[in-house]
């Protein structure tokens, strides 16, 4: 039990993550390694329970050391390659108090892969055929230096390569399959749904569903907040209990639940519209396209997606959606008028099913007594019924406030097209 919330027991093998290299902690580059190995491990029923980021040097022998105290499986990125920061091997052989060996099958294979480029091969690549004593090499044909696996009698250490295009193929065909084999007895069962929420806060969600969820059975809740909504994650080892709360979720919750699973927003209405054969338009102001390029980002959108209009001036909005003059000089740019008339603008020369449409005040200035930064409006047109309009205050950041819009403009397709 932790922080109120259950924590089911069944991950009894505790797993953690070292990823290597003085350039992550500068900044200079951005770790993905870990959201990468943790999907691909929960799907084994296993869980990282801790990462650490550590510079070249004898932090990794620390660092390896440590983790090797409590955990089953330490999985190290980096510092598997030929130059003299590259100490991951050394490092795994102390640790494990292994001696290195030289391997001469693995410099012929580097020496054939440089001979393939035309490329002559210095001293400094015998390093990387130097492997702890008994340790598992792991190929990598994509680099030059492979993996290496290091056991005891208590833990297992993954030695992976820095580069993704290295890691992540040697992973899913090397190390993967190796962990299955080597624990094909002890993976423990492991159920999971997630519910993503928009228009509802966290503790809102909790008061909802945590109480009733508890009196099914021991199922782990976990919750993620993000700027105007929420993931709910539900785990556990049974399979009739997870469906059984996923139920209740879905009774409490309603539409506010916008996708099952790790679907984003512009995947959901893609799907829908497709789905439906509808097509859709938007108008954008304060959003300056955003809704249009989150919707294009997604496959086979061109099935659904018609015009989108990037009206920013007032001049925009008259001669690209055929709005009154005297209706922007009457209610303003930014008003639930506006945003109506940009709707049915975009519907009748786009000649769409649905249409959105978004003006606002996006920040930091612009804004008055009456009509503060934050406050937007959006307008959805349909082919077949009224339009309507919506009007919320949201969060004052600019880049901020625009992906809440775009994500809100969405929802209101998404509604339209259930």
């Amino acid at each position: 039990m932790t922080n109120g919330l259950f924590r089911v027991e069944c991950f009894y093998m505790r797993v953690e993550v070292i990823n290597t290299g003085t350039e992550l902690l500068l900044g200079q580059v951005t770790n993905t390694h870990l959201n990468f190995l943790a999907q691909s491990l929960f799907g084994l029923g296993l869980r990282v329970e801790r990462q650490v980021s550590v510079p070249d040097g004898v932090a990794i022998v620390e660092a390896l050391k440590d983790a090797m105290s409590r955990a089953e499986i330490v999985i190290v990125t980096g510092g598997l390659g030929p130059t003299s920061d590259d100490i991951t091997r050394d490092a795994a052989a102390e640790a494990f108090g292994r001696k290195l060996i030289f391997h001469p099958e693995i410099l012929d294979g580097i020496a054939a892969k440089f001979s393939r480029r035309k490329l002559v091969m210095n001293e400094l690549q015998r390093a990387q055929a130097m492997v702890p004593e008994g340790g598992t090499v792991l190929d990598n044909p994509n680099g030059t230096a492979p993996g290496l696996i290091v056991e005891n009698d208590k833990t297992v250490a993954i030695l992976l390569p820095g580069p993704p295009g290295e890691l992540r193929p040697m992973w899913e065909n090397e190390a993967l399959p190796w962990l299955r084999k080597r624990f094909a007895d002890k993976l423990p069962p492991i159920h999971e749904r997630t519910f993503r929420i928009l228009g509802m806060g966290e503790t809102r969600v909790q008061i909802l569903v945590e109480e009733k969820i508890k009196a099914i059975g021991p199922i782990e809740v976990g919750y993620c907040a993000r700027p105007g909504e929420v993931d709910l994650r539900l785990i556990g080892p049974d399979e009739g209990l997870i469906g059984a709360a996923a139920d209740l979720v879905r009774t409490q919750l309603g539409d506010h639940i916008y996708a099952e699973g790790h679907e984003t927003m512009e995947q959901v209405v893609v799907r829908l519209a497709r789905a439906a054969r509808k097509t859709v338009a938007t108008a954008e102001s304060c959003t300056g396209g955003l809704v249009a390029s989150r919707i294009t980002n997604v496959p086979h959108s061109s099935e659904m997606f018609r015009y989108g209009w990037v009206t920013y001036a007032n001049e925009a909005k008259m001669t690209e959606l055929g709005m009154a003059p005297t209706l922007l000089e009457k209610h303003g740019a930014v008003s639930a008028e506006t945003a109506r008339a940009m709707a049915e603008g975009a519907l009748a020369r786009a000649d769409a099913d649905i249409a959105v449409a978004i003006t606002g005040i996006a920040g930091p200035t612009g804004g008055t007594v009456e009509k503060p930064v934050g406050l937007v409006y959006f307008g959805v047109a349909r082919r077949q019924g009224k339009t309507e309009t919506l009007e919320l205050n949201l969060a004052s950041a600019r880049e901020t406030f625009k992906y809440m819009a775009s994500q809100v403009a969405l929802d209101l397709v998404r509604r339209a097209l259930s």
